[in-house]
């Protein structure tokens, strides 16, 4: 992963946030647009934060035709680091 310090920036935005939960919940690529939709988000505030999430290194990006399609780059470390996450800020 990139530098420790650019992945929890990335993951301290709530769109952001939500992006990766929303991948997490998916097992197989999403595309912008559903995205969009799921988050009720414009397609360019979306796309700005994927561009974000992909030089934290964070995420995939591959084009089919038209279409980006999303994914996480490593589910599982990514939802370990949530967990972790979650365990800190517990009372």
């Amino acid at each position: 992963m990139k530098d420790l310090h650019e992945v929890f920036k990335a993951l301290g935005e709530k769109t952001r946030y939500r992006i990766i939960l929303e991948l997490i919940d998916h097992k197989s690529n999403i595309c912008c647009t559903d995205l969009s939709n799921n988050l009720k988000k414009d397609l360019s505030t979306i796309s700005r934060q994927l561009n974000i999430l992909k030089k934290s290194n964070l995420i995939i990006i591959t084009k089919i035709n038209k279409t980006k399609c999303i994914k996480l780059k490593n589910q599982i470390l990514i939802k370990e680091l949530l967990k972790t996450a979650k365990d800190i800020t517990k009372d």
